[in-house]
């Protein structure tokens, strides 16, 4: 008798333990993932009336609003968009594939391997608001590629976060930079967990580095690599760079996300709702849901794998 109270306090204190762990989590998913979008959904179709009392009625005019802009050439919104796939090819077809063929050579163990990773795991280790600000220090007057030009004897642009020519082949550079970090761990742990007598066989066979890269190691950790084709593909209307910290997007930078972030943050035009914002953000994800699934599928994504 003593035994089975014994075992059910144990049950209840354990079933307290679980309950007590899991229940800020679950309240902070309902409210700040389901509750949000839930709402953000609802308020793409209320229009608001400016009526003193928060009042508005249902409709869709915020949807006619962004047709209206998809359908005249001459709208910010092309500009937005266009800055958008900047950033997501830049990302994916860029940064992607170099974070690939880095960690190759990382995962080679080449001369000085040790430092070169440290050097590329910078931006993870430190926050991007520093890592901004270094960066913005290094190219701005009075930094080091200032004073590089200075003895190239070439004139240096006066600025090239604040001025259009230069703000966005900046910021791809800050991006393409910051984005090899992260994917290391997942790459390397791939390659990693490669067997090695696959990796013998190849070099019994004579391959180059370019064919061990391409033909052995692509396919052994093609799993891992076509999750993240898939990552980014979630991405293509919402990639965006650090306007945030760099120009606010005043200089030709502004994306998709970033025009969102103006309206909801009470920095966009006149006529700009919330309401619009979510809209914006209904649309594009309803335009890019088709996309992520066909990479998904193109990929040979299944729930087994």
């Amino acid at each position: 008798m003593y035994n089975v109270m014994g075992e059910k306090k144990k049950d209840i204190g354990a079933l307290v333990f679980i309950i007590s762990m899991l229940i800020i989590p679950i309240v902070m998913f309902l409210f700040f993932y389901v509750y949000i979008n839930f709402n953000s959904i609802l308020m793409a179709f209320q229009i608001p009336l400016y009526d003193g009392l928060g009042g508005f009625e249902w409709g869709l005019d915020n949807f006619e609003k962004v047709f209206e802009q998809f359908s005249n050439s001459d709208e910010d919104l092309w500009a937005y968009l266009g800055n958008t796939a900047i950033f997501f090819f830049t990302d994916t077809f860029v940064s992607l594939p170099l974070s690939l063929v880095i960690c190759y050579f990382i995962y080679k163990k080449i001369a000085g391997y040790q430092a070169f990773r440290t050097i590329i795991y910078l931006p993870v280790i430190i926050t991007t608001t520093i890592f901004a600000t270094l960066y913005k220090g290094m190219i701005e007057a009075g930094g080091p590629l200032q004073a590089l030009y200075a003895q190239w004897g070439v004139e240096p642009p006066s600025t090239f976060v604040m001025a259009e020519e230069f703000a966005l082949k900046t910021m791809l550079i800050f991006v393409i930079y910051t984005g090899l970090g992260g994917r290391f761990v997942l790459f390397g742990g791939a390659m990693n967990s490669i067997d090695s007598s696959i990796i013998d066989a190849g070099k019994i066979d004579g391959a180059s580095p370019f064919r061990e890269l391409v033909s052995i190691i692509v396919p052994c950790i093609w799993p891992t690599l076509s999750t993240m084709l898939l990552l980014c593909s979630t991405g293509i209307f919402t990639a965006s760079g650090p306007s945030l910290l760099f120009d606010k997007g005043d200089y030709g930078t502004k994306t998709i996300s970033y025009w969102i972030y103006d309206i909801t943050s009470g920095s966009g035009s006149a006529g700009e709702s919330v309401e619009l914002a979510s809209a914006i953000g209904l649309v594009f994800t309803l335009l890019g849901l088709p996309i992520v699934l066909v990479v998904k599928k193109l990929t040979g994504i299944t729930e087994d794998n």
